[in-house]
């Protein structure tokens, strides 16, 4: 085969014509923005999935330290018991463990024997109300039948715990509760 045919095949093969490609444009047009549309909602749910195991996470180490520290509570401390503050002493080592939920750092801190402070959990709304929905992050105290002592309870009728806490990631609220109650009968190991 020479140049001559080579050069003759060439001119001679037929390409897209202008309707062809004009056709192919539009249909491209067409069928991008809805695989966009797509693709941009896959990727949302992945971000909302991805943002509320972080904040199941998070909540869940909150919950354990919390459970881990009360369990074995011996007494409450009168004065110290409010919706934003509990203050207990533990039967295992006789540490003094105080939670305090802070609304200007919007954080649960906790502390044992006086000492700093520690954060347990960021982002937390402490007292917020959106369309008529009310969110607050509080310390209930019940009393033997579980019925709840109000604000500021006598330490003495405190026989259980609920820590109710939102958290805020994103635009999404997530509410989290723990019960912990005293346990007499608790077994020493």
């Amino acid at each position: 085969m020479g140049i001559r045919e080579i050069i003759k095949k060439r001119f001679n093969s037929s390409g897209f014509t202008m309707i062809e490609m004009i056709a192919a444009m539009v249909l491209v047009s067409i069928l991008v923005p809805g695989i966009s549309v797509i693709v941009r909602g896959s990727l949302m749910n992945v971000a909302f999935t991805n943002m509320a195991v972080l904040a199941n996470m998070e909540a869940n180490y909150a919950q354990r330290k919390f459970i881990k520290d009360i369990n074995g509570v011996s007494s409450f401390s009168n004065g110290n018991l409010s919706a934003n503050n509990l203050r207990f002493t533990s039967s295992f080592n006789g540490s003094v463990y105080e939670y305090a939920i802070d609304n200007g750092t919007r954080t649960i801190k906790c502390s044992k024997d006086a000492g700093a402070s520690g954060l347990l959990i960021q982002r937390v709304v402490k007292d917020t109300t959106i369309s008529a929905v009310n969110y607050i992050s509080k310390f209930t105290y019940k009393d033997k039948n579980n019925s709840d002592l109000g604000g500021s309870p006598n330490a003495a009728d405190v026989h259980g715990v609920e820590l109710t806490f939102y958290l805020l990631r994103g635009e999404s609220f997530y509410k989290y509760t723990t019960y912990a109650t005293i346990d007499n009968n608790q077994l020493d190991l």
